[in-house]
């Protein structure tokens, strides 16, 4: 199972792309784990959990230095527009090309 966590300032923005994945994980028959974190918790979480990917939402790319010394995992960012339209297809096939 692939842990990944996707951030965002609060969590909570996040949390309706996050159900929207997870349908795709569904669909395609993944053994991806996906939630949502704030930068808070994630941060934290991180450092204490194997992390397979984290997702940067846009607002937090700035962070993505913090991230990438902070874990193994894999590091993405999402696009502004991929976020803005709510573009799971193509976050969930940076993430599959990312953990492949």
């Amino acid at each position: 199972m692939k842990d990944i966590i996707v951030v965002c300032e609060a969590g909570i923005t996040t949390s309706l792309m996050v159900k929207k994945l997870n349908e795709l994980v569904e669909e395609n028959q993944k053994d991806f784990s996906i939630r949502s974190k704030s930068t808070e918790e994630s941060q934290n979480y991180v450092k204490g959990e194997q992390v397979d990917a984290v997702l940067l939402g846009p607002q937090v790319h700035h962070k993505i230095d913090e991230y990438r010394n902070a874990t193994n995992a894999q590091v993405l960012t999402i696009s502004v527009q991929d976020y803005n339209n709510m573009d799971v297809y193509s976050i969930f096939n940076q993430l599959t090309k990312a953990l492949s």
